[in-house]
Parts: C-alpha cells; sequence; structure tokens
C-alpha cells in the first residue's frame, strides 16, 4: 500500500470542537468530494484521531494569507465511497476541492481553535467531468482477431500487445497494423507505450525493455508493471517501491503498487497489493474509492479500471466520473485506453476487444 506522507501525531481538535458545536451541516447529501461555494469550504469526509467528520469552514473576510473559520462539524460513519480529507498534529489536508468546475488540493494550518490558514495549494489533473465521459452511454464492444495477455496504447494511438504464445522471457509481442497483429522479436509480460508509439516491456524477470530502431534495448532496474502518460512521463511498479524515469534513471517516491498507469499530466494511479486505488497529488497518495485490479489512463485523461467483482469474462468495468466509479456493460481481465478516451479490453481467454 502506498506510504502515506503524513505526520502520525493525532490532534483532537475536531473531536473537541464537535462537542462544542450542536447545528447540523448545510451539506448536500451527494457530495462526493469538498466544495468551495459562496466563501464555505464543505468537507463532506474528514479523518481526525480515528474518528470521521462532516465539517464546514467559512472564509474570513479578505485575509492574506487566506484564513477559514471551522464554523461546524460533525460525526459520520466511515464511508469507502467518499474521498477523505485528513487533519493530523495541526494540518488539514484536503486533496480535492471542486470551485467553479475546476479541482484543486490544499493544506491549511491549524492556527488557534477554530481557524486555519492556507499554507500551500495547488491544481489537480483535470478532473474528468460525466459529459465528457458520456456517462450515460454503454461502449459498444467489438472483438479482434487474436489473443493477448496485456495491453498498452499510445498517446499517438499505436496499440501493442503482449501475446498468449509462451516464448523466453514471457510472451510474444505484437503491434496493431491496421488489420492485424504483427508480430516483433522479444518477449514480455507487460506493456505501455509512449505518445511517440515507443512501446516499453516489462519480463518475466522484471527486466525493462525499450523498443529502440527495431530492437529491444534493456534499461537499469527491474520493474512489475509500468505506465506511460500523454506527456512522456514513465513509471513503474517495482519490488522496490514506485519509480519515475528522469531520462538517465529512476527516481524513487513512496509507496508500493503492483499495477500502474499515468495521466495526461504526468501522474501516476495505482493499484496496491490490497486492491485499493491511488492517485499521486501534492506528492501524497490520496486513496479513491472502490478496488480495483487493473488500471488505464487516455491521453484525453480519462481513467479506466478493471474491477473485484466477478463476470462472465472477468471482473466489471469501470470508469472515473471525478468523484465515483461508474460501471459500463461488459467485464475483463486487462485493460488500456486509446487517444479518445475509449478502452480496450482483454477478457478470460485473451480475448480482444475494443471499446466503440
Amino acid at each position: 500500500m502506498p506510504t502515506r506522507n503524513y505526520r502520525t501525531h493525532t490532534g483532537h481538535l475536531l473531536r473537541q470542537l464537535v462537542l462544542g458545536y450542536f447545528g447540523w451541516l448545510a451539506l448536500p447529501a451527494f457530495a462526493q468530494q469538498a466544495t468551495l461555494s459562496e466563501n464555505i469550504l464543505h468537507i463532506p469526509y474528514l479523518s481526525a484521531d480515528s474518528k470521521f467528520y462532516s465539517a464546514e469552514l467559512a472564509l474570513t473576510a479578505m485575509s492574506d494569507p487566506v484564513t477559514l473559520e471551522l464554523i461546524a462539524a460533525i460525526e459520520v460513519p466511515a464511508n469507502e465511497n467518499l474521498m477523505i480529507s485528513t487533519y493530523q498534529q495541526g494540518v488539514l489536508f484536503v486533496p480535492e476541492i471542486m470551485l467553479n468546475g475546476s479541482s484543486y488540493w490544499a493544506e491549511l494550518q491549524n492556527l488557534d481553535d477554530s481557524h486555519f490558514q492556507l499554507m500551500d495549494s495547488g491544481s489537480n489533473a483535470d478532473a474528468v467531468t460525466n459529459s465528457a465521459l458520456g456517462i450515460d452511454t454503454n461502449p459498444q464492444w467489438q472483438r479482434l482477431e487474436g489473443g493477448a495477455s496485456d495491453i498498452g496504447i499510445g498517446a499517438d494511438g499505436s496499440i501493442w500487445v503482449i501475446g498468449t504464445d509462451a516464448r523466453p522471457g514471457g510472451f510474444g509481442i505484437y503491434y496493431w497494423a491496421d488489420t492485424y497483429w504483427q508480430r516483433v522479436d522479444g518477449a514480455g509480460v507487460r506493456i505501455d507505450v509512449g505518445p511517440d508509439g515507443i512501446p516499453w516491456v516489462v519480463n518475466d524477470k522484471h527486466q525493462i525493455h525499450r523498443w529502440v530502431d527495431g530492437f529491444w534495448q534493456q534499461m537499469q532496474g527491474d520493474a512489475r508493471d509500468i505506465g506511460i502518460g500523454a506527456d512522456g512521463s514513465v513509471w513503474v511498479a517495482a519490488g522496490g517501491g514506485i519509480f519515475r524515469w528522469n531520462g538517465v534513471g529512476w527516481d524513487r517516491t513512496s509507496g508500493s503498487a503492483v499495477r500502474i498507469d499515468v495521466d495526461p499530466q504526468g501522474i501516476p494511479w495505482v493499484i496496491d497489493h490490497t486492491d485499493d486505488v491511488y492517485q499521486l497529488i501534492g506528492g501524497r497518495w490520496i486513496k479513491r474509492p472502490g478496488y480495483a485490479r487493473d488500471i488505464g489512463i487516455g491521453a484525453d485523461g480519462s481513467v479506466w479500471v478493471i474491477g473485484t467483482s466477478s463476470g462472465s469474462g472477468g471482473h466489471g468495468i469501470f470508469r472515473w466520473t471525478g468523484s465515483f466509479w461508474n460501471q459500463v456493460l461488459g467485464s475483463a481481465r486487462q485493460i488500456s485506453v486509446d487517444p479518445a478516451g475509449s478502452p480496450w479490453v482483454l477478457g478470460t481467454g485473451g480475448e480482444i476487444y475494443q471499446g466503440l
């Protein structure tokens, strides 16, 4: 599981404040993440001192730096479907605040019994809206010839797969040549493709290789999975942690994972060994609701996962709306996403399907 970069000591401020406030919150019941509206910051789900709260903070008038006052808090039951904010040792971290359709994160320092000062903030990757994802429609699945055990799609539309034909190092490697799968030398078990159409593979010895001028060039390091963003960022989930390619070597970040992919801004999303889903925001691993077995992210920013619910072809298929996972028709084992945001999936028998 990714290591959270939070301080370990937990404060008691919110518990004390709950005892001092008796007003019920005006939070909308459908809220999934924090929102800032009419100078009120609504935080629907906040962890503090091993308990969970909903809270409201009001912006103080024309303060510089920005200061907020806690005006209400109430204890709520645990809810894995809500995005969690945290309060620890005087620091309130909110991973996602929706403001005028844009998504931000913020870190606030407690000043006294009820006031917080904004210490740091930033913009998250553009939130994917329901309309952009076509939430009201389901993919029409078209089966392609051949079979595969993993699939990767580049931002330029290049499609590569790891086949099902066993070879030294894993299975055969193929790319889609408009109407058929063209095999190249080599073998692997995991694959992803850069925005220039160049594939990177991981073999069964955890070695990393990149396709260069018709040959596989072994890169330093080892990996269990690899993900490449539309901006060219290359990340791997390795036995020793999570790493980003800096052009000459691998820079380690906190945490560990078994599956990884990268959004167009170079931000990794991972799945850990317990099927939890995390996104790296502001240097912190933020847990997203739900569970998954595989993940794919398109050049348009759409995030798809293979869930853990069973189906005839594997597990359920879901896409991220910006606050929750929306299930679509079908089931699969592996997934990748093309530049238009359409999923390509592999079934339990290696069947290859394109979502139209």
